[in-house]
């Protein structure tokens, strides 16, 4: 039968190395009286080779040895990187050499003759500080699994997220439309989107969803696939309510908020119909470089309030922008929380609707990811 220690799990294996067949025999008795499995070795070279075919726990290991001494064989033992304990054993007076030995990887050292007292307490701290290894190990190989799923998890994540955005430009007279989202994570609350509702019809939509990280991407996706729903039969503010009320459970149960510009374009004319639900990031930049701004038409999802949305209206004709961005930008560079103006400057001589946000992307001077989500959506009436 295989020893046990008290916890029922398979006893540690030992191994003693010493040329001096009484004092390896002695060290073997008192191991197995401390329930431990043991094998013998008289050499160096021996040794090793029980070392490699075996990979006992705990190693004895007699500092004079005949051949290869005992610390050229800690010396390999440590260079293998194998999970045991090794214990020098040395000679009165031999304490220069045994702290040589700890430098050199021993975990501890047992002095000849053995008091058992000294055996007890050398034999009893080592197996405690092995034990104590290998659960930091067996826990640091759990972290990294998970962490491993987690990365994976969030990597699926990320492309479902992305691939809810638009992935291509609608092709429209008159008018071009450009969108960049950058997380500031794998996922975010951000999130912008439009649809085509009827002949000669465009809705726009830009959110941000309080927050980052995971809750707020499912966030996001909720309020997306709400407003989707909605959009196409219905006016802006109309559609903002309907939204209101289909997320107000949810929106209050999560302690969170999303703030929203939702228009729609008759592309024939440019005229804009807007409600900004809190959002407050928006302009139009006209043809001869002023700034036109949007104001608010109402308090974001999941705010609570009793007034109703209210929708406001622009026309834009040929060199018009309308520009929207998320705080993102602002976090990103704080100075741009002043006013429109800087902005609206930077998009000076830039001829498409793609040039514009790369200007703005550009102006972010973002060094790896964005400190918060940060997205930009531009519309611009070419004819």
């Amino acid at each position: 039968m295989v020893p046990s220690n008290t916890l029922g799990a398979p006893a540690l294996r030992a191994l003693v190395v010493d040329d001096d067949p009484t004092i390896n025999r002695l060290l073997q008795l008192r191991l197995a009286g401390r329930g431990l499995s043991v094998q013998a070795a008289y050499s160096g070279e021996e040794a090793l080779a029980q070392v490699s075919a075996e990979q006992p726990d705990i190693v004895f290991l007699d500092v004079s040895l005949p051949g290869m001494s005992g610390l050229e064989v800690l010396e390999q033992v440590r260079a293998s990187a194998l999970d045991m304990a090794v214990i020098m054993t040395t000679a009165f007076g031999s304490e220069q050499v045994a702290t040589d030995a700890l430098r050199r990887g021993a975990d501890d050292y047992l002095r000849k003759p053995f008091e058992p007292q000294e055996f007890q307490a050398v034999l009893d701290r080592t197996m405690k500080r092995l034990q104590l290894s290998r659960q930091n190990a067996a826990l640091r190989r759990a972290l990294d699994e998970k962490r491993l799923q987690l990365e994976m998890e969030l990597a699926r994540a990320s492309k479902v997220q992305a691939d809810l955005l638009p992935h291509s430009y609608p092709v429209l007279p008159h008018f071009q439309l450009a969108a960049r989202c950058l997380p500031a994570r794998e996922v975010g609350g951000d999130f912008y989107d439009w649809q085509v509702v009827a002949p000669g019809m465009l809705s726009l939509t830009m959110g941000d969803v309080m927050g980052k990280g995971m809750p707020a991407a499912l966030l996001m996706a909720t309020v997306r696939a709400a407003l989707r729903t909605v959009a196409g039969r219905n006016p802006p503010a109309l559609t903002l309510e309907l939204a209101r009320r289909a997320l107000a459970e949810d929106l209050d149960r999560s302690g969170s908020f999303v703030t929203l510009f939702h228009a729609q374009l008759e592309i024939a004319g440019g005229r804009l119909t807007y409600v900004d639900a809190g959002h407050g990031y928006t302009f139009i930049r006209r043809i001869d470089g002023t700034v036109e701004e949007l104001p608010l038409r109402g308090v974001p999802l999941g705010i609570p309030s009793a007034d109703l949305y209210q929708e406001g209206e622009h026309t834009l004709y040929p060199g018009d922008a309308l520009v929207l961005y998320s705080d993102g930008l602002i976090e990103a560079q704080p100075a741009f929380a002043a006013s429109n103006v800087q902005l609206a400057g930077a998009l000076a001589g830039a001829t498409s609707a793609e040039a514009m946000v790369e200007r703005l992307i550009a102006r972010a001077e973002l060094d790896g990811p964005p400190p918060d989500d940060l997205t930009i959506l531009i519309l611009l009436c070419t004819s």
